[in-house]
């Protein structure tokens, strides 16, 4: 059995091998001046600091054509235990590939659509409407079914074999549940007929958010003014959860509009991610450069093809917040903003900006030393 796959650290040494990270770059920044009245001043003015900062513009993943996998029960277990792990990972661990992925969400929420309606047309049979009616209805709704696979790539699927993907959904209830979680939490954007040369696409829908964390770090330094400058580094970590989610367009029929299709986000799991970025720093006691970056990455292969989960951290900015008195000596805060990502196949699935916050104890400088 092949070893479960999660979110590891990458080593510094081997962050210049992966591909598309941006560059650790040094951000500096002096402190203020003025000496602040007190702690409560300095955290107001981290906090708005902290405010002030921007959350990412939300980034835009490209569509993908679907290939739709045939509908079976085991396509049907992967995808439910996607819905049910709480790793960035899962898809990678289920041995899917992007389009193994988006083709069985597509098969199987296609299936699940037919299964609805093939429940009605035993009612209908069963109840006192115009057989010839039924049947006519009925087969309709079989022809726009065997177009919306043929849109994805399963062509020549015969009334018999759409039976059959029904009763591989209905086999296994947790499949089926699971499948049924998902294709509800759909919301739709459009909805378009099904007509000749329709094509299904998918494509990743990214959460994008803003990260406060109102507890600074904390480092001594108790001879920050007596050397030209302090080095090092510590390693400052996050994590938050995520929904995985898909806009993708699909068939979605009632019994009175067969070819309808719709554009929906569906959620097909929520997942969790943590990563640690290595700050390294050069401080005095009259400011501070700071720089780092750091990955968390989980890859395969599969068919042949290197795909990877990863969430990396890289900081984008520093900031003087404050320099207030701690006894004999003073507190130095720092302002530090750091860009997080995550990405599955290539495509972005949560981005947020993270500003948090930096104190360094130590000396107060001499007078005239910072001008």
């Amino acid at each position: 059995m092949a070893t479960k796959l999660t979110l590891a650290p990458v080593a510094p040494r081997d962050l210049g091998r992966i591909r598309g990270l941006p560059r650790a770059r040094n951000h500096a920044t002096k402190f203020p001046s003025r000496l602040q009245k007190s702690a409560r001043v300095a955290k107001s003015g981290l906090r708005r600091w902290q405010e002030a900062q921007p959350a990412p513009a939300a980034p835009k993943n490209p569509e993908v054509r679907i290939k739709a996998t045939k509908p079976t029960e085991r396509q049907f277990a992967k995808l439910r235990a996607i819905a049910r792990s709480t790793s960035t990972t899962e898809v990678l661990n289920q041995r899917m590939s992007q389009d193994s992925f988006l083709g069985t969400l597509y098969s199987a929420l296609t299936t699940y659509e037919y299964m609805q309606l093939e429940a009605e047309y035993k009612s209908r049979k069963a109840s006192n409407r115009s057989a010839a009616t039924v049947e006519a209805e009925w087969a309709a709704i079989q022809k726009a079914a065997q177009g919306a696979f043929a849109a994805a790539g399963l062509k020549a699927v015969s009334p018999g074999q759409l039976s059959a993907f029904s009763k591989a959904l209905r086999a296994n209830p947790a499949n089926r549940d699971a499948i049924i979680k998902i294709a509800n939490t759909g919301v739709i954007g459009a909805s378009a007929r099904l007509r000749s040369g329709f094509t299904a696409t998918a494509t990743f829908v990214p959460t994008v958010a803003k990260l406060i964390d109102r507890l600074p770090d904390l480092t001594p330094i108790p001879d920050l003014c007596s050397r030209p400058f302090a080095e090092g580094s510590f390693t400052r970590h996050f994590g938050s959860s995520v929904s995985l989610s898909v806009r993708i367009t699909y068939w979605c029929p009632t019994w009175t509009n067969p070819f309808r299709t719709c554009t929906k986000t569906v959620t097909v799991a929520g997942v969790s991610w943590n990563v640690g970025v290595s700050v390294g720093y050069r401080v005095s006691c009259c400011g501070a450069t700071v720089w780092g970056q750091g990955t968390a990455q989980a890859c395969a292969t599969i068919v042949g093809v290197r795909l990877c989960a990863s969430c990396t951290a890289t900081i984008t900015g520093v900031a003087g917040i404050a320099r207030t008195p701690n006894g004999t000596n003073c507190n130095y805060g720092l302002g530090i903003s750091v860009s997080l990502r995550c990405t599955l196949f290539g495509s972005t699935i949560f981005s947020a900006s993270a500003p948090f916050g930096w104190t360094i104890a130590g000396p107060c400088p001499p007078a005239g030393l910072c001008r």
